[in-house]
């Protein structure tokens, strides 16, 4: 398990814990426009035609993606706006991205993301890890409510990672990893209770 190894860009952020910029300027800035850009384009190019709403800076919102109390809006839109105070651009995709081949919950810096808020312990976070590995490529854990600590939280997703099939005393199937996965790498992202900064991991290092 190789912590901070082989980063993605994603971002408005420095090379360290938080992960390294996506775009610079020849002077090495990082611009906000450029992630703007980059979400926009990967938005129109997979859902052509689609209008989106503005619902802060930086956040856009299908108006098929549904909000009421029985949805997940409000840890969604959490997720999006820690993410954009990082200097991304999130776009909430509609609910039709559920369908087969088109399961994410958001579109970040031109990158196709699940977004799971988790507030229990290691198991919970380990199943949420597996599911988000037929869903999209790229997932963001907000664990901010949380108690796990940095250390339970790299062996929850450890273990997952190089979970194996298996049979249980009642002689039922729990899927590994190689079973669920549907994706070639990708990233997690986290973002721990007390911590400043964001953690940057790539899945196949885990």
């Amino acid at each position: 398990m190789t912590e901070g190894a082989n980063y993605v860009m994603l971002g408005n952020t420095d090379m360290n814990e938080t992960g390294p910029p996506k775009a610079e300027t020849q002077d090495g800035r990082v611009t906000g426009e450029e992630n703007a850009r980059k979400a926009r384009e990967t938005a129109d190019r997979l859902f052509p035609g689609h209008e989106w709403k503005k619902v802060e800076d930086g956040i856009h919102l299908s108006p098929h993606r549904p909000i009421g109390k029985k949805s997940n809006y409000k840890d969604e839109l959490r997720s999006a706006q820690i993410l954009r105070d990082f200097g991304s651009t999130v776009y909430l995709a509609p609910e039709r991205s559920r369908e087969k081949g088109k399961k994410h919950d958001a579109i970040v810096d031109g990158l196709v993301f699940e977004f799971k808020n988790i507030g229990g312990n290691a198991g919970t976070l380990a199943t949420m890890f597996l599911r988000s590995r037929s869903q999209a490529p790229n997932v963001f854990l907000n664990l901010e409510t949380s108690e796990l600590t940095r250390h339970e939280v790299m062996t929850a997703l450890h273990g997952a990672r190089n979970s194996k099939t298996h049979a249980t005393g009642k002689g039922a199937t729990v899927k590994g990893y190689a079973d669920i996965n549907q994706f070639d790498g990708g990233i997690v992202v986290l973002k721990l209770k007390g911590q400043e900064n964001l953690v940057y991991l790539n899945v196949n290092d885990l």
